[in-house]
């Protein structure tokens, strides 16, 4: 058999690329774009309006961990492609919801399907190919959210305004199917599958050998960092980490809407959504290079001073800034969690364990999107929910410096252990 020119975990990563780039800003990023035009077309507050994507989140939170140890045990193909099914259906249902009831139905089984379809196989099939560049390649799949939604967000303006809210529901689902299904062929679970090994595995085999102590992978079994509590201080820090970045992401169109317009906030989206494909792909080679401590530092202080922007909304300028550092620092939601979570916790039990750090994800998304549009509702203003953002990001700083520094200081020494152990008995 010819050696493949092109390791096929990087066909894998483009088609986490193209997946992730119509279906979650269709979920997240870009679902803001319908505050504005369903909120004044059925009379609903935008709490109420927000209450979707915490019935979404929520059921998330529920279904996470079943479904993290399902799709990592399962056949993951299998279950990626029923839920993008699933995803694309729910989604078509809302352009027919006569009141909020019917809303949240579909919000229910939106919820649902996202889980099987979006970023959590995605996570776990990379992780299995991958262990030299892993968030490199984590981040780059992930970063197709970033490349979809600039390229989503002018067209669904254009859509709503030409067409419909209605319409444009059924066109971006219609979209989810073309694009996002035939994907799932290319997304084989592991690489014993096609009789290969994970990217860099005999790198990482050769320098355990020679250096097991600091170097080697400790890998970690969910029921085994139920029992410390860095894991518990880990899952805070994610909370915090998602409550910010979910909650404001819910706001941000119209936020700016409200300031300067649709155009001008359609173009703001485009802009912080170009920033975000860089932004992601940026933060993983940071991790990769300078570990995810560095990493954390980095991207937890450029996500706050966004928000300081934020804080004067009526400078067009600061608000370009805004949406640069906005664009960087929003990539905390997506490539943070999975990539620190790999790194802490080990990839044997990754797909396990990281269901259940997803259900801390999306708790946080399911508690931050109504209470931010709560502040806005009860204030007539986002500037209490900006300052809330500014707190809760230097709080998850602290926490993720805090679990990191505790499990690599418990990893280390079980590895010490262990080698200690071995030579014992040699």
């Amino acid at each position: 058999m010819a050696k493949m020119k092109i390791f096929y975990g990087w066909w894998i990563v483009a088609a986490g690329v193209l997946i992730m780039s119509i279906l979650h800003p269709l979920i997240t990023t870009n679902w803001g774009l319908y505050v504005k035009p369903v909120t004044q077309d059925m009379g609903f507050s935008r709490s109420a309006f927000g209450i979707i994507s915490t019935i979404v989140y929520g059921v998330t939170v529920l279904l996470s961990p079943y479904l993290g140890k399902w799709l990592a045990q399962k056949n993951t193909q299998l279950i990626q492609g029923i839920s993008i099914v699933g995803l694309a259906v729910s989604y078509a249902s809302f352009s027919f919801g006569q009141n909020l009831i019917e809303f949240y139905i579909s919000a229910i089984f939106m919820g649902a399907f996202s889980i099987g379809a979006i970023a959590l196989p995605i996570s776990i099939v990379i992780t299995n190919w991958f262990v030299k560049k892993r968030g490199l390649a984590i981040s780059i799949a992930l970063a197709g959210s970033g490349i979809g939604g600039a390229i989503i967000s002018p067209i669904m303006t254009k859509v709503i305004q030409n067409y419909g809210w209605r319409t444009s529901y059924l066109i971006f689902a219609a979209a989810m199917l073309i694009i996002a299904l035939p994907m799932v062929l290319v997304m084989k679970k592991s690489p014993e599958t096609m009789g290969l090994k994970a990217y860099g595995a005999d790198e990482a085999a050769t320098a355990a050998q020679k250096d097991i102590t600091p170097k080697a992978q400790y890998n970690m079994t969910l029921s085994e960092v139920k029992k410390y509590s860095f894991f518990w201080v880990y899952l805070f820090g994610i909370f915090c980490l998602s409550f910010v970045g979910f909650g404001s992401l819910s706001q941000f169109a119209a936020f700016v809407a409200d300031h300067h317009g649709a155009v001008f906030a359609a173009s703001i989206l485009s802009l912080f959504l170009i920033v975000v494909t860089l932004g992601k792909i940026s933060l993983g080679w940071v991790y990769d290079k300078f570990g995810t401590k560095i990493g954390t530092v980095y991207i937890c202080i450029v996500f706050a001073l966004s928000f300081v922007l934020m804080l004067f909304p009526d400078s067009k300028q600061l608000m370009v800034v805004m949406a640069v550092l906005y664009g960087l620092g929003v990539c905390t939601g997506t490539v943070c969690p999975p990539v620190i979570t790999a790194s802490m916790f080990g990839s044997k039990h990754y797909g396990e364990i990281y269901g259940f750090v997803n259900l801390s994800v999306y708790l946080g998304a399911a508690v931050s999107v109504p209470a931010v549009a709560a502040i806005y509702d009860k204030t007539g203003s986002y500037q209490g929910a900006w300052l809330l953002c500014i707190a809760l990001m230097l709080v998850s700083m602290i926490t993720l410096l805090y679990s990191d520094i505790k499990c690599r200081s418990f990893t280390t020494k079980q590895m010490s252990q262990q080698q200690t152990n071995r030579q014992a008995t040699a």
